[in-house]
């Protein structure tokens, strides 16, 4: 039975890693997620600055 047990053990800090890694990856998605959303707000602003620029020019 001490095999059983420590198998049971073995497998039960395995599911723990699982879900530690389950959630560390999700916060990672939601920082990426948040990192393009900014670098998306950033090239908006850069984009709206060089059509006024351009228009300033014309």
């Amino acid at each position: 039975m001490e095999l059983v047990a420590q198998l049971e053990e073995r497998f039960s800090k395995l599911l723990n890693k699982i879900n530690e890694l389950k959630e560390d990856n999700q916060r990672l998605r939601e920082e990426v997620e948040t990192e393009r959303q900014t670098r998306h707000d950033i090239e908006s602003r850069i984009d709206i600055l060089l059509d006024k620029i351009q228009n300033e020019l014309e």
